[in-house]
């Protein structure tokens, strides 16, 4: 399990390639994830997720937490040979030579009852079959490190050499010292549950109680995360796992650990929500929406499914609006006023078509792929595993609701609305129906929206529908950084090839583009303006953490108060 998470967390994170790893690398993996009981994880790549979490690797890791881990200088021999004193292991990777393969245990030799008697890794010219490598240092004596391979008994001594102190500042590369974390209450209670925890709250009304530290904070909304990289595929880096079994987990455990937290029977209707996130959002911010929205939902019997795309776009496009500033003073020209900021947008949405059109062009496409049906070269489809991740979703939410009673709404905040309305376009396709769809600030094309949800809301195939947008003043006070209108303006004048395309959030947009066309509507069809009554939001991205928003989404997905 540490050499797998180390790959989430090295150089190269993600990658599916068996080509080695860093110490850095596990011990951030072993930090964020604890480390499971080896029989739990007997291979490279993560075990399978299990229907009984009690057998689950991700749970049981959580009982056995790093806590501090420092490097120390390789080339330092006093330090390393204090943190020895004190912590009593050193994890450490250097460069194996042709002496490291030929120490092979007589096993006609009785182990070592002393430190002399531990072999001492002989020097030689030429490089080992393994190159680089990682071990542990448990001592020293007056010959150099005593170390423990990871090669078998069959090698040194069990399994134990000296390494010269020569050799070692010849070929050490990289030397950490760690201690154990302590195990909390916490700890063993989100080891020993496999859902999220429910607390009576104010007027008796249900609370979810989140660990407040980070690290055991994301893996309580863990199994609620359906976490996804480039192209729609299951994403194997970072902080939150999304297998294929986790994915199936989402409808075959979690729906009925709800159910029991609940108190619902097999009969009885059951909400499912999936939230996409707008696409401004790394890892990080994302697992903080998803700390406020997953216990929201879970408070009020809706099961939460949160679609983690990690877009890094803001940063992009934050580097650049810089480039495009470059040579250009603004200073100057402040006197102007109304019309300077009218010449300066128009500059500004003139030097960003190109480059924004094109980072915006692949996040829209990622946005669409996650629902696409993948097919092999005959036009069959592709095994379930190897589909995109919304796909798998999908197909495990028909096989569930086939058994039982569900209620599908969907979320979308900025571009989670894309990833919605594509989402929603295959479901409606496959003739499941959908209850209701949520969106805040919609980044959508209106005419996006008019083919692939309109004809859901006319025929009735989306039962109910809302949106929030700003008022017209409010979305021209939202600046992104330099560009004095809000983010929604400058995809509309210059992030959809340089010519104005209108957005559905925009809310003139949406008067003149969509209202219109949802005339006779047969779904319900409800539009928020804020700041309003409804919603105090003042800018794009506040929709999602504002209070009345999120009671406005909740309560239209459970009108009946849960």
């Amino acid at each position: 399990m540490l050499y797998s998470m180390a790959r989430r967390y090295d150089e190269f994170p993600g990658s599916v390639a068996d080509e080695g790893s860093s110490a850095r690398g596990a011990l951030k993996g072993w930090f964020r994830h604890g480390v499971c009981r080896q029989a739990l994880f007997d291979g490279l790549e993560p075990p399978a997720t299990p229907l009984e979490h009690k057998e689950d690797w991700w749970l049981d890791a959580v009982c056995r937490p790093l806590g501090a881990y420092y490097r120390l200088d390789p080339k330092d021999l006093p330090d390393m040979h204090a943190a020895l004193a004190e912590t009593g292991a050193l994890f450490v990777t250097a460069g194996c030579h042709a002496g490291w393969d030929e120490l092979v245990f007589d096993k006609a030799q009785a182990p070592a009852k002393r430190l002399q008697d531990l072999p001492v890794i002989e020097r030689k010219p030429g490089s080992a079959a393994h190159g680089g490598h990682a071990f542990a240092i448990l001592g020293y004596d007056a010959r150099g490190f005593i170390i423990q391979n990871s090669w078998g008994p069959t090698w040194g001594h069990h399994g134990q050499a000296v390494m010269s102190y020569e050799d070692w500042l010849e070929n050490g590369w990289d030397c950490w010292v760690a201690q154990l974390g302590v195990v909390t209450h916490t700890h063993e209670a989100l080891a020993k549950t496999g859902r999220l925890r429910l607390a009576a709250g104010p007027a008796g009304q249900a609370r979810v109680t989140l660990a407040r530290d980070p690290v055991l904070r994301d893996r309580e909304l863990s199994p609620y995360i359906l976490n996804m990289g480039n192209n729609g595929d299951l994403s194997n880096s970072g902080s939150f796992r999304t297998l294929p079994g986790d994915v199936e987990s989402l409808m075959s455990v979690q729906l009925a650990l709800a159910r029991e937290a609940w108190g619902l029977s097999d009969e009885a209707p059951l909400d499912v929500c999936l939230y996409a996130h707008g696409g401004l959002v790394d890892e990080a911010a994302a697992a903080d929406i998803a700390a406020r929205w997953i216990p929201a939902l879970y408070a009020r019997r809706i099961l939460p499914i949160f679609l983690m795309w990690e877009t890094g776009f803001l940063d992009t496009l934050g580097h650049r609006i810089e480039d495009a500033l470059k040579g250009r003073e603004r200073s100057a020209s402040r006197g102007l006023g109304e019309s300077f900021e009218r010449i300066w947008n128009r500059r500004l949405e003139q030097a960003l078509a190109r480059p924004g059109t094109a980072l915006w062009g692949e996040m829209k496409q990622n946005a669409e792929a996650m629902s696409q049906v993948r097919r092999d070269a005959t036009g069959q489809d592709k095994p379930l595993a190897e589909q995109a991740g919304l796909v798998q979703l999908w197909r495990h939410y028909q096989q569930a609701a086939g058994g039982q009673k569900l209620r599908l709404h969907l979320v979308g905040h900025s571009a989670g609305s894309i990833v919605a309305s594509h989402m929603a376009a295959h479901l409606a396709g496959a003739g499941v129906p959908i209850e209701s769809i949520s969106f805040m600030a919609p980044a959508i094309r209106a005419d996006a929206f008019r083919e692939l949800l309109a004809p859901l809301l006319m025929s009735g195939a989306v039962r109910r529908f809302q949106t929030f947008h700003l008022d017209e003043r409010t979305e021209e006070a939202d600046h992104v950084g330099p560009y004095r209108r809000s983010l929604l303006y400058l995809l509309r004048e210059s992030f959809e090839g340089g010519s104005t395309v209108p957005i559905a959030g925009l809310a003139i947009d949406w008067q003149a583009q969509l209202a219109p066309a949802l005339q006779g509507a047969q779904a319900e069809v409800r539009v928020h303006s804020a700041p309003g009554e409804t919603s105090r939001s003042l800018s794009h991205g506040g929709f999602d953490e504002d209070p009345p928003t999120m009671a406005g989404v909740l309560d239209f997905i459970r009108p009946d108060g849960g």
